[in-house]
């Protein structure tokens, strides 16, 4: 067992985990490194397809009917408000209705003329497509998985490929839980590095193993998504491949949710993820009781730099704000 992301080949820890999104119960080899901390799979499967059904990723173009009509103009001015949170307005719609998808951008300086490339996008309509919609012209997202490239009337467009595929250069590239799902990627931020601008940055969004679910679930982790997720990183591998790459990994920001309490107790019992919740009122009323509760636990964590899922945001030591974007934790 040699970890694919530093090399190490001694006291890794060998695990079986089982694909529990569907319940397949299909059980995939996965081990931890003892030095880098990285968990992964041991081999990869010849054939991934059958592993991402059209239920579980976005790929069909997008009809961006949210955006349409007088619901459409309000709903635009959620998005600008949880882009560019200053004022008072943005200051109610942000409290008051908590569209806060967005946050990443905060203190970077982000612009409506900023380039901004999102990898693993699906068909765009979470994070870009949106963006779009507001103002953005310098857009581009790009996924292997699409069946061909989209462009969508409000400028966005989708290329079908990966981001060794891509050209040009980049303020601002992401990845938004794709990351987890690369083979290589070690190379992809390589290549991240080769497309940013100067005083660009990359905002990687992912599961960490460097967190208290990981540490008390295990196996029985939702995040750790057997075998869809090849690579479940540490801060340290990510420090690793950063450094690597001639990158420097400058902050952390953990926004973990009741997922990972109320997703990994479905594991323990046996339950698949993507099981009916049982119907009725009252089961309802529970369920959301027990999350409120879970979420609680969750900002706990991601104040203690425990949750299990955080952004990581590196930059090149040559960016022009060096003191810019998020404290580290």
């Amino acid at each position: 067992m040699t970890c694919k992301v530093c090399g190490n080949e001694e006291g890794n820890i060998p695990y079986t985990a089982r694909e529990m999104m569907y319940g397949t119960r299909e059980a995939f080899p996965y081990f931890q490194c003892k030095s880098c901390a990285c968990l992964q799979i041991l081999e990869f499967p010849e054939n991934m397809r059958p592993h991402y059904p059209r239920r579980y990723y976005s790929l069909e173009i997008y009809d961006g009917r949210k955006f349409k009509g007088l619901a459409g103009q309000f709903r635009k001015l959620q998005y600008r408000a949880s882009v560019f949170p200053s004022g008072v307005l943005a200051a109610l719609l942000n409290g008051v209705l908590g569209k806060r998808e967005y946050w990443i951008f905060e203190g970077l300086g982000v612009a409506q003329k900023s380039r901004i490339l999102d990898v693993g996008c699906g068909n765009g309509r979470s994070f870009l497509y949106p963006l779009a919609e507001i103002g953005f012209v310098g857009l581009m997202g790009c996924d292997p998985f699409l069946e061909q490239d989209i462009h969508y009337a409000n400028g966005l467009r989708i290329r079908k490929g990966s981001v060794h595929e891509m050209s040009g250069t980049w303020d601002v590239i992401t990845y938004h839980h794709s990351f987890e799902h690369v083979a290589d990627p070690q190379a992809q931020l390589n290549r991240v590095a080769e497309l940013l601008a100067p005083g660009g940055l990359c905002i990687i969004r992912i599961p960490t193993v460097s967190s208290w679910a990981w540490e008390h679930y295990r196996t029985n982790w939702a995040q750790l998504d057997a075998p869809r997720h090849f690579f479940l990183h540490s801060r340290e591998s990510m420090e690793r491949m950063a450094a690597q790459a001639g990158m420097e990994l400058y902050g952390v920001v953990y926004d973990s949710n009741h997922f990972q309490f109320s997703g990994s107790e479905k594991l323990v019992n046996d339950v698949p993820l993507s099981a009916p919740c049982t119907p009725g009122l009252v089961n309802a009323v529970k369920r959301k009781i027990k999350k409120m509760g879970y979420a609680r636990r969750a900002r706990q964590l991601n104040r203690s730099g425990r949750g299990d899922q955080a952004a990581f945001f590196f930059r090149r030591p040559t960016a022009i704000n060096p003191g810019a974007g998020p404290c580290r934790n």
